[in-house]
């Protein structure tokens, strides 16, 4: 279970159940349509030929062994999804049209030792993206 937040905000909550792909199965590369609920357990995979809200472009570890709060969360994504966006892109965020954010991991699925963030990109205008940003 992961929380967090697709381009239709800075951050989201994976719990619920959802149809789809589960968090845990999602790769890199893989492109996605924003979810319904704020809480979420998996996620539609679209084609990335097809119009799509996100794509995956990174997935990052906290080494934390105690849940660190939400907040603390939020500033790991943002500061370890950073260096791997310019890798998969081509260019560095700030020439980049693109924004990022990341789901992260709910407190519940902490403690059962789930640490994987899933950095993913989407168009600041939240108008839907074709094709792979993998530059």
């Amino acid at each position: 279970m992961f929380r967090a937040l697709l381009a239709i905000a800075p951050a989201l909550v994976l719990a619920a159940c959802s149809v789809g792909t589960s968090v845990t199965e999602i790769d890199v590369g893989d492109c996605l349509d924003d979810p319904d609920e704020e809480l979420v357990t998996s996620l539609e995979i679209v084609d990335c030929s097809q119009p799509h809200d996100n794509e995956v472009f990174a997935e990052v570890a906290s080494d934390e062994s105690a849940f660190p709060g939400n907040q603390a969360l939020r500033e790991f994504g943002f500061a370890a999804c950073l260096p791997e966006f310019e890798a998969y892109v081509g260019e560095t965020y700030a020439e980049s049209p693109l924004d990022y954010s990341f789901l992260f991991p709910s407190e519940e699925s902490w403690v059962e030792g789930d640490r994987t963030f899933v950095c993913y990109l989407y168009s600041p205008d939240l108008s839907k993206l074709t094709g792979t940003a993998r530059g």
